[in-house]
């Protein structure tokens, strides 16, 4: 038995489904998992159907534990959770030739022989942002953005069961209950930044150096997509494995949104056509009926946090800011009001 699994609210179920037909299409071995880090709704039975759902207040979570950890993350709960879910497919099966974690916003292409191949020496799998070194040409992003954000793209990671991955688990889990912040000050970024640590702390902890797997923004000065004979390979040689659809624009048609200036999507017509296949599966699978469903854990933690916001005349204004100013006029607010303090 050979488990995947993806976390997401259910907005994002329609992206879930993408990943299952791509995936069992190319590994019918595999059974596959939508893990909702949400409340499941009556209205999403359509979209939950001919799936396994698991919702996250029922893998042995406490209550309060989960109440707790909703107040502290809010949305990003999805991330704090994957140690989590590891531990629940862990425990409820010990039979299992290994477990792959995916986030549902990639498509399988191919088999995932690399990944079965590198679990008969390797019991913790991970992923690198990078293969080979990024260019300093004063675009973004770059090698530095990476000292940031983690070595290693936790939209992937695969582990075996035995003693070694338990330990792993419980470490993570731990870690992330706790730090799962966004706070770049405090050398946090969510799950991912700790993954650096594993290699060092952890045995048999192995680097997925095959280009076809995990193919993003960032990595794209490295690996070039082509369709040689009807198939889609990777710098001519390996196939191309997942793609990681990471910061799109669907309704814009925009492969690449906000978070690189490097590339426009002229630069990648074989890319887009890819890009375009996959908003029409996303469609099809029901984007445009669920895209807006606010997340019910969002609903709780900004309940929390307006609560708390108005404790304080400091939180009241914020709060103001917020729901009286554009979002890009705050940003640009606290810029100015940062440079003045600092001057």
């Amino acid at each position: 038995m050979k488990i995947a699994f993806t976390t997401c609210t259910n907005s994002w179920v329609p992206f879930a489904r993408v990943v299952a037909k791509t995936l069992l299409q190319y590994n019918p071995d595999y059974t596959y998992f939508i893990c909702i880090t949400d409340k499941p709704e009556p209205d999403m039975a359509p979209f939950y159907e001919g799936y396994d759902i698991v919702p996250c207040d029922q893998i042995g979570i406490g209550d309060a534990e989960l109440n707790d950890m909703v107040l502290r993350y809010g949305i990003n709960i999805k991330n704090v959770l994957k140690p989590f879910y590891l531990e629940y497919f862990f425990k409820k099966y010990p039979q299992a030739e290994h477990i792959f974690f995916i986030d549902p916003d990639m498509v399988i292409y191919d088999k995932l022989t690399t990944i079965e191949e590198m679990h008969k020496t390797s019991d913790v799998l991970l992923f690198p942002h990078l293969l080979r070194p990024q260019p300093f040409d004063g675009k973004t992003p770059n090698e530095i953005s990476y000292l940031s954000t983690g070595t290693y793209n936790l939209g992937l990671i695969s582990i075996k069961i035995n003693d070694n991955t338990w330990r792993f688990i419980e470490w993570w889990r731990e870690r992330l209950r706790e730090y799962c912040y966004f706070d770049w000050k405090a050398g946090l970024f969510s799950d991912q930044k700790w993954i650096n640590l594993a290699p060092v702390f952890f045995d048999k902890v192995g680097n997925v150096m095959h280009p076809g797997y995990n193919i993003g923004y960032w990595n794209l000065h490295e690996r070039k997509v082509t369709r040689e004979n009807g198939k889609l390979l990777v710098n001519g040689t390996h196939p191309l494995v997942i793609y990681h659809f990471s910061n799109i624009n669907i309704p814009n048609k925009r492969l690449f949104d906000t978070q690189q200036n490097r590339y426009t999507e002229a630069d990648f017509p074989l890319l887009m056509e890819l890009f375009e296949e996959y908003r029409q599966a996303s469609f099809a699978e029901g984007y445009e009926k669920t895209i807006k469903k606010p997340c019910y854990y969002a609903k709780v933690y900004e309940e929390h946090q307006r609560a708390e916001g108005r404790k304080t005349v400091k939180g009241r204004i914020k709060l103001w800011a917020k729901d009286n100013l554009s979002k890009s006029f705050r940003a640009k607010l606290k810029k100015s009001l940062a440079g003045f303090m600092e001057g």
